[in-house]
């Protein structure tokens, strides 16, 4: 039986999970605050054959799963690896190709996952899988992790708030690019350009919101 202490302790686990999700989808989010997986994004909201859905469900899980990953790599193998790397090799340099192995192993475990959906949404998915396992918002992620020292429980949310981040940054600039499409708008100034112009705005918007204090 559970004890008054043992529900406050997931009561403030449930709340720090959260918090950390959100940090991720408002404060740190990867489209707009880092600007990662930006050309990916514009390229997504103007291709009728991708739908959103299915570039964004793979990014969602693959953070889900690569966070915890990359936590216990630079918690457990980095430090294994240190004592075989010569003096003048640092562990940092390894860094993007234990990141990147990490997105694999989770892109081989979401390919697994994938196999629940029906088969139209299946096989769509699975198409974009690889772009969205391979992509700066996924490694970013990791990487603002591992700069951050959180902990596994922080590293999950943060991984699957990103995930959520990307999605939200995707629905607002499809919207945007809808609006953007107006005859109000010099022609000039249509498509890439209006695009660019918009993140910067929603950018420049999050960051008056939220304060300058964001993760480095």
């Amino acid at each position: 039986m559970w004890t008054a202490s043992t529900e406050l302790t997931v009561l403030q686990g449930v709340a720090q999970f959260v918090s950390y999700a959100i940090l991720a989808v408002f404060a740190e989010n990867v489209v707009f605050s880092r600007a990662m997986g930006v050309s990916r994004l514009i390229k997504l909201v103007s291709d009728p054959d991708v739908s959103t859905w299915q570039y964004c469900i793979p990014v969602i899980l693959v953070q889900l799963f690569s966070a915890p990953l990359g936590w216990a790599c630079m918690t457990y193998v980095s430090p294994q690896l240190r004592l075989y790397l010569p003096e003048w090799l640092p562990i940092a340099s390894l860094r993007p190709i234990l990141y990147l192995t990490c997105a694999v192993i989770a892109m081989a475990v979401v390919w697994v996952l994938l196999g629940l959906l029906p088969a139209v949404h299946r096989t769509a998915c699975r198409e974009q899988l690889p772009l969205a396992t391979c992509t700066c918002s996924v490694l970013g992620t990791l990487l603002l992790c591992s700069n951050q020292n959180y902990n596994l429980l922080q590293c999950i949310a943060f991984g699957f708030g990103s995930g959520l981040g990307y999605l939200f940054a995707v629905l607002v600039v499809d919207e945007g690019r809808r609006r953007l499409g107006s005859k109000d708008v010099p022609a000039i100034f249509r498509g890439l350009p209006s695009y660019l112009i918009y993140i910067g705005i929603l950018s420049l918007a999050i960051y008056g919101l939220v304060g300058h204090g964001v993760a480095r």
